[in-house]
């Protein structure tokens, strides 16, 4: 008599369930719709910069912006570095997720890669906003036009830690957008909405949602420390925003006990159609924690309705924690992505040592539209993180 299959008596719909159950050297490949392999450090070292190490990282396909002299660019910034911080630069010809192809701005600089501006950064860091606030960071960036919009924020300026913008037609050579005038793009009052008028650690793309009826749209911090919120901005020419919602994190909400989706750390490169007005992105999740605090986080593919707001069903974790020992043992963060041709490439800042040593890293992978769905929530359950106010 032949011993059982795992398949009898189930059929299709419990053997999607039992698949479902299995993860592998940190990537959940069966059952989800990104699947990714780690290839390690992308940075033969850390760059020389303050400690933690490289911090909120934006791969960005730069071949669209007129005589930038490789494919790619790394954008990444400090971390609350108690000076005026940066915005550090790294650039990349050949595949992004191969760690000889990248070299810093400063090598580049030295191998006459840039040589053709008449004017430029000398070394990283290459930007500091030194008009309003302190702390230059967390950069995103999306050529539009052939010209490189970058989003950062300063502790400081606006209402808090409110989101900036500067633009450049080279890549490197970045300008406010309003010059010494304002140039905060992303603010509110706190005494008017929820949080502390935090609007740092902003992503943002082209509009990907037809329930949203603007050319951009991303997401941001609502307010820092442990009780913030998230909330999400729309634009049609990626200088004048308009918040469309208010998210209050909520710990296992379309996800893990004790977990938390975090909104503002949604790779907006990643999300991709479904079909039925859902989308699927790639997105942090992990423990509620602020500052030096001890934090769990990893990537989890997130499930996104048409109006790019409401949950349609339970996360998938998609990369977890190496071991210990490994440079991504306590955080997998930040994660940014291209697609070239059929392979996706994903970046992301791997922590370790209580959070005290950063060190970026890759992996490679595809998209199978034909995963088996994740389960799906009740329109109540998907929209309960959505605050009424404003």
């Amino acid at each position: 008599m032949r011993p059982a299959k795992i398949s009898d008596g189930l059929g299709r719909a419990g053997m999607a369930v039992v698949v479902a159950m299995f993860c592998f050297g940190g990537a959940c490949a069966a059952q989800t719709n990104f699947t990714f392999d780690k290839v390690g450090r992308l940075l033969e070292t850390q760059p020389v910069m303050p400690k933690p190490g490289p911090y909120f990282t934006c791969l960005v396909d730069m071949r669209a912006v007129q005589g930038f002299p490789h494919d790619y660019a790394l954008y990444f910034s400090t971390d609350h570095h108690a000076g005026n911080g940066g915005i550090w630069l790294y650039v990349c010809s050949g595949s992004p997720t191969e760690p000889g192809n990248w070299k810093s701005y400063d090598q580049a600089v030295a191998d006459g890669d840039f040589d053709h501006l008449p004017q430029k950064p000398a070394a990283n860091p290459i930007y500091i906003d030194r008009v309003q606030g302190r702390q230059t960071e967390t950069p995103h960036v999306n050529i539009i036009d052939g010209v490189a919009y970058m989003t950062y924020h300063n502790a400081g300026a606006g209402h808090n830690q409110s989101t900036m913008l500067a633009t450049s037609s080279d890549g490197v050579n970045f300008k406010r957008i309003h010059g010494n005038k304002d140039s905060v793009i992303l603010d509110y009052d706190p005494a008017a909405a929820p949080g502390d008028g935090h609007t740092g650690y902003f992503r943002w793309a082209r509009n990907p949602f037809p329930g949203v009826d603007y050319k951009y749209v991303g997401y941001s911090l609502h307010g820092g420390a442990d009780n913030y919120y998230t909330a999400m901005w729309a634009s049609n020419d990626a200088i004048h925003w308009d918040k469309q919602a208010v998210f209050t994190p909520i710990e296992g909400q379309a996800t893990e006990k004790n977990r938390i989706l975090i909104w503002s750390q949604i790779d907006p490169n990643s999300i991709t159609p479904l079909g039925d007005g859902e989308f699927v992105a790639i997105a942090a999740g992990g423990s509620r924690s602020s500052g030096g605090s001890a934090r769990v986080t990893e990537l989890f593919e997130i499930f996104i309705a048409a109006d790019g707001k409401t949950f349609t069903r339970r996360s998938r974790k998609m990369l977890a924690n190496g071991p210990a020992g490994a440079d991504d043992h306590e955080e997998l963060a930040q994660p940014t992505t291209l697609r070239i041709g059929d392979q996706w490439h994903l970046i992301y800042v791997g922590a370790t040592n209580r959070a005290r040593v950063n060190t970026i890293l890759g992996a490679r992978g595809r998209f199978n539209p034909q995963a088996a769905p994740a389960q799906k929530l009740s329109p109540e359950e998907g929209r309960r993180h959505i605050n009424s106010q404003k």
